[in-house]
């Protein structure tokens, strides 16, 4: 078995890369705010963690790509991430822990899923197999520059004098006096 299309592969692998390293470097770099959008939480550490172990698996699948064994591995690791990090956010946005803006993020996770299924391994490659790797990957990624956008905009249109109600920043936090 080989898969669909190796050009294609490393490109998606690329990309989705590129935008999960993104993803965990805001919360990193600029955690006022990642915290704006997504909203305050008790727990620093493990956002930093998760922030973290997310900037690695980017770098990882980046890396990997251009290795010969590489796209598969790649494949597998954006695959787990991207089905990891759409259950959390399906599973505790309605239960109120996290905020409705996750939904966004849970979108971008089910593109690259989809992405990554139109690259699936196959008996054999079909034809036009590359530009729909290729198409399947440049959808992942605009809609996820579109998702950082509207993430973006939303931060930067609140003026910067506005904080967060008590009773907002209550709802999100799972122990408000523990702040």
């Amino acid at each position: 078995m080989t898969t669909q299309d190796d050009r294609g592969a490393v490109v998606l692998s690329r990309a989705h890369g590129f935008f999960t390293i993104a993803g965990g470097l805001w919360p990193l770099l600029h955690p006022t705010s990642f915290d704006k959008v997504f909203g305050p939480t008790t727990d620093r550490r493990l956002r930093r963690t998760v922030a973290g172990l997310l900037v690695g698996i980017g770098w990882t699948q980046v890396r990997a790509a251009g290795t010969p064994d590489g796209a598969g591995q790649a494949r597998r690791l954006g695959m787990a991430t991207a089905a990891t990090l759409l259950t959390a956010d399906l599973l505790r946005v309605p239960t109120g822990r996290i905020r409705p803006a996750f939904l966004l993020d849970a979108a971008a996770h089910a593109l690259w899923l989809r992405a990554w299924r139109a690259g699936a391994v196959r008996p054999e490659p079909r034809a036009g197999g590359r530009t729909r790797s290729v198409v399947a990957a440049a959808a992942a990624l605009a809609a996820g520059c579109a998702t950082g956008g509207a993430l973006a905009s939303r931060v930067l249109r609140r003026p910067p004098e506005q904080e967060v109600s008590e009773l907002t920043r209550a709802r999100y936090l799972r122990h408000p006096a523990a702040r």
